[in-house]
């Protein structure tokens, strides 16, 4: 009867009241991570049922020491022993357990005692009970959905952001699967994850959208594998990132927005160019003309305030679209080889006029070695020193304007150039001196009524002279002039230093003569003028006849297209905006027709079109060049220059481009020099590209190689350049690449022709 109450106490204990119920909480331990209490209990209540059967086989055996000698009663006694000290053998094995468990066991308790071992494995469970109620209690407070589940995909543990996300409580979650209570794809996702971070090992990360939920729902699901107690399962819990992904889908939304604002204002800001400059062009195309014919000194003098007036509007415009430009970051910087103290000498040359006029000494002064060739954007700098010059001269009543040019931190491929713009004028205030870089921001409002001006000039200064890398500051006082300084990095090339004298003010009229028109090849071109406006037909007809040449006029892109291709013409002046048929696509299908029929008929795009990616856009279309609006004369003279021996597709127009250079002989054979070393390493950056199938790659080579051959008039190689660059997509690229290698060669041959003659 004593094992049997033992027996009930202790299922009593543990709750259960049947052997099944026995064995199923035993195998929740297991399922926990307590194995070893699992299995000393297994251990003791089976110690305790064979004590139970030992002591009725005691009973029987009693019974029968009645019947026996006494000798078997002393064998059957020993054997009582032996079972006796086994059974203490387990009692010990248990408290050993009870020990590493939890506490030891309590020696007042009873510590031999099977009541006492009872009591202290009763206190083991209760402790368990309590963690288990402190671990559940820190997930429930977890603001995001934890679950934890087996190697068979049933849940063991999940908190309550995990129930209310499923919708279900935590009785009809655990011990289930995903198929019982979700949707087919979610579980079968479920389960391909739950597969995934098993058989790797690693953490899975998925992104779930709920979009029948109002409003949608986006889930970051983790899984990984965790161990405890010999045993692995599967840790999973999810985040919200609804609110990262609205604000990364507003972020986008406003990106493209801006984008499409941005190319808003760039179409505006180019069809206000073309709108204001065809007007100019008419306006200074004829003011010209007529200061060309006999005219009285009134009528000059009025005529010539006229073309002023046009000027300066023109050079407004030209400001608020290169400011423009520069807002929108569509301002490229070229990196191209020019000679700097040209650059320098003719920028002072142009600003004599009105230096002189009003009685100012203009002094440029170089330093004795001052490299011949460098590389950077002579464009972008002669627009800066134009400013700046400009400004000073400008603000300067009496005195003078000095632009000095300093070399610094020369090294074996880049220099500094530092330009310094000293002037008499009327000085800055120092608090006034941090402003006057600001758009549309000039010294005071006096200013700005007694000089005029946009206020934009000094901060496209600014602008361009960062993108160049560089650096400009001012330092100045009122009433006693200021010094502008900008210092930008050049490319060293392997020209070799010219050794010019340092210019001083005395010496800048006898060292820049007045500039003289190219003059015009004998001959006369075919031209195919491509124009609709009637004033610009007009201009560009008189312009054209006047130097000799004979017209063919088209005022829509069908007729260009038809002239240029069966009229014999030599040259077509393109207009980009014309009825029909565009500019650019006349051009393309004249390209079109030469590449299967050959021949080439160079096409020059002169439109009032003047924003960033014009020039590009027409010379991929294929035209040779481009001529903005309003046309200048010595400008246009340059392209037919350059256009005049076309017909004879000559490898080198050595005359042409001494033209171009104002018949600088030295710089010519400099820069062919300079082609021979670097035009093979173009050649193989095109040939890399073009193995690579880099499209994009291959027509910026082609670009820059079309770019260099332009300046030595090398028609031949142009063409084959040309070729190439519209059929980067076909098949024939390998033949017309063949072609222009070859044609380079003659190229380099003609061009060491001539240096060796020189």
């Amino acid at each position: 009867m004593r094992h049997k109450r033992l027996l009930r106490q202790l299922r009593r204990a543990l709750g259960v009241s049947s052997e099944r119920a026995l064995q199923e909480r035993l195998g929740g331990l297991r399922a926990l991570g307590d194995a070893a209490l699992a299995e000393g209990l297994a251990a003791l209540f089976d110690a305790v049922s064979r004590s139970y059967e030992e002591s009725d086989r005691d009973l029987q055996v009693r019974t029968r020491m009645l019947e026996i000698s006494s000798e078997e009663l002393t064998g059957a006694n020993d054997q009582l022993r032996a079972e006796a000290a086994r059974q203490a053998d387990v009692l010990r094995s248990l408290q050993a357990s009870l020990g590493h468990l939890a506490r030891p066991p309590d020696p007042d308790a009873g510590g031999a005692d099977l009541l006492g071992l009872t009591r202290a494995l009763e206190h083991l469970v209760q402790q368990r009970e309590s963690t288990r109620e402190l671990t559940e209690q820190i997930l429930d407070q977890l603001p995001i959905p934890v679950f934890l589940k087996d190697r068979q995909g049933r849940f063991v543990r999940c908190n309550r952001k995990f129930q209310q996300f499923a919708r279900h409580s935590r009785a009809e979650i655990e011990g289930r699967t995903i198929d019982d209570f979700a949707s087919r794809t979610w579980a079968g996702q479920s389960r391909e994850e739950d597969e995934r971070a098993w058989s790797t090992g690693h953490m899975v990360t998925s992104e779930r959208r709920l979009a029948h939920l109002d409003p949608p729902l986006e889930l970051v699901v983790n899984r990984i594998v965790i161990h405890s107690g010999g045993e692995s399962y599967l840790l999973g819990f999810s985040i919200d990132v609804s609110e990262q992904r609205a604000a990364r889908d507003a972020m986008q939304r406003a990106v493209e927005s801006a984008q499409a604002a941005s190319r808003a204002k760039s179409d505006f800001l180019a069809n206000m160019s073309h709108e204001i400059r065809t007007p100019m062009n008419g306006i200074l195309g004829m003011t010209e003309l007529v200061l060309e014919s006999a005219l009285a000194p009134q009528q000059r003098e009025d005529i010539e305030l006229v073309k002023g007036s046009a000027d300066a509007l023109l050079t407004i415009i030209d400001d608020i679209l290169d400011f423009s430009k520069i807002e929108a970051g569509k301002l490229d910087i070229e990196d191209v080889p020019f000679d700097l103290g040209k650059l320098v000498r003719e920028t002072v040359r142009s600003l004599a006029l009105p230096a002189r006029r009003k009685g100012l000494a203009l002094a440029c002064e170089l330093p004795p070695h001052l490299p011949r060739a460098v590389r950077g954007d002579p464009g972008r700098l002669r627009q800066v020193l134009i400013n700046l010059l400009g400004n000073a001269i400008k603000f300067t009543s009496e005195g003078g304007v000095t632009l000095t040019v300093t070399m610094r931190h020369a090294l074996e491929e880049r220099c500094e150039a530092e330009f310094a713009v000293c002037d008499t004028g009327i000085g800055i205030a120092p608090g006034q001196q941090t402003l006057i870089f600001d758009p549309f921001s000039q010294v005071d409002g006096s200013t700005t009524r007694q000089y005029g001006g946009t206020g934009l000039g000094l901060a496209i200064c600014r602008r361009l002279v960062i993108l160049m890398h560089g650096d400009i500051s001012v330092s100045s006082a009122p009433g006693s002039g200021s010094v502008f300084r900008f210092s930008v990095p050049l490319g060293q090339t392997a020209a070799a230093p010219a050794h010019a004298p340092a210019l001083t003010r005395e010496s800048v009229a006898a060292a820049l003569p007045a500039p003289l028109l190219p003059p015009l090849p004998a001959g006369r071109l075919h031209i195919v003028l491509a124009e609709d406006n009637p004033v610009n037909q007009r201009l560009a007809l008189r312009l054209l006849q006047k130097l000799g040449h004979r017209v063919t006029l088209a005022d829509n892109g069908i007729d260009a297209m038809e002239y240029a291709l069966h009229g014999g013409a030599d040259l077509v002046l393109m207009d980009v905006q014309m009825p029909g048929l565009d500019g650019m696509a006349a051009t393309r299908s004249i390209r079109q027709w030469e590449a299967a029929h050959g021949g080439h008929v160079p096409v020059v795009a002169m439109t009032a079109r003047a924003m960033q990616g014009d020039r590009e856009r027409c010379l991929e279309a294929g035209m040779d060049d481009y001529l903005s609006k309003p046309v200048d004369s010595m400008r246009l003279r340059e392209v037919l220059a350059r256009f005049h021996g076309h017909r004879a597709g000559a490898v080198l127009d050595w005359d042409g481009a001494l033209l171009r250079l104002d018949g600088d002989r030295e710089l010519l054979r400099e820069l062919a020099a300079l082609f021979i070393g670097d035009g093979p390493h173009l050649l193989e950056a095109l040939d890399q590209a073009l193995a690579a199938a880099d499209g994009e790659a291959a027509q910026r080579a082609a670009h820059s190689l079309q770019g260099v051959l332009v300046n030595f008039g090398a028609r031949r190689a142009i063409d084959c350049t040309e070729q190439l660059a519209a059929s980067l997509r076909d098949t024939a690229r390998a033949q017309h690449a063949h072609d222009l290698g070859a044609a380079l060669d003659e190229v380099y041959a003609a061009l060491r022709t001539r240096l060796a003659d020189a």
